[in-house]
């Protein structure tokens, strides 16, 4: 699966970004990233920050 989302920022005055097949707002994107920042080269999530 491709991770563009990692290479890019929501962009001043839109509402919404089509980024790899989906919609994102602007709070959609930025918790979608930092899923993608948690991902490991295998595609599975590694442990969360807060535990």
């Amino acid at each position: 699966m491709k991770k563009r989302i990692l290479h890019m920022d929501f962009p001043d005055g839109i509402k919404t970004v089509f980024v790899d097949g989906k919609r994102y707002t602007y709070k959609d994107f930025e918790l979608a990233l930092k899923r993608e920042k948690r991902r490991s080269k295998n595609g599975r999530f590694s442990h969360s920050e807060n535990s």
